[in-house]
């Protein structure tokens, strides 16, 4: 099976429940396996965002710190401590409905009962608060605008 065959793509616009509770797109749910997911308060063109991790993704990422070949031991401790200590576990109904702890809404900028934006990357996906998510993608734009001249996608 192709491995971009399930890839979280596109993005969404969802209402965050007044119980924080987000709706999942229906064609990602597959990727979440038996439901249980990552959030990790993460960064992205210094938009503050909520990364929503596989199993899969995660496990990449300790594996490329694991892979960093100019660290030291207790750099690499450190690092997966860091990674640790920012993950928590969130798991996702039956119906797709993925609960976000209202603590880990604040840094990201989401609220109950407002629009939010949900950013497919692949093998994880952002959830993002529109005036976040439009910053963001002003950044992305420009650079994607620079790398564009190379490979010509776009």
């Amino acid at each position: 099976m192709n491995q971009n065959e399930h890839a979280l793509q596109g993005d969404y616009e969802h209402k965050l429940d007044p119980k924080n509770r987000v709706s999942v797109p229906a064609d990602w749910r597959q990727l979440a396996g038996d439901g249980v997911l990552r959030l990790l308060q993460s960064s992205k063109y210094k938009v503050h965002t909520l990364r929503v991790l596989t199993e899969g993704e995660y496990d990449e990422m300790l594996r490329t710190v694991d892979e960093m070949e100019n660290w030291t031991p207790a750099e690499k401790k450190n690092m997966k401590g860091k990674l640790h200590s920012r993950c928590q576990k969130a798991s996702m109904s039956d119906q797709g409905k993925l609960l976000i702890p209202k603590a880990w809404c604040e840094r990201p900028g989401l609220e109950g009962g407002e629009l939010v934006k949900l950013v497919g990357r692949g093998t994880y996906f952002e959830i993002l608060s529109i005036e976040n998510y439009q910053v963001m993608t002003e950044r992305e734009d420009a650079e994607t605008a620079r790398l564009n001249e190379e490979v010509d996608f776009f």
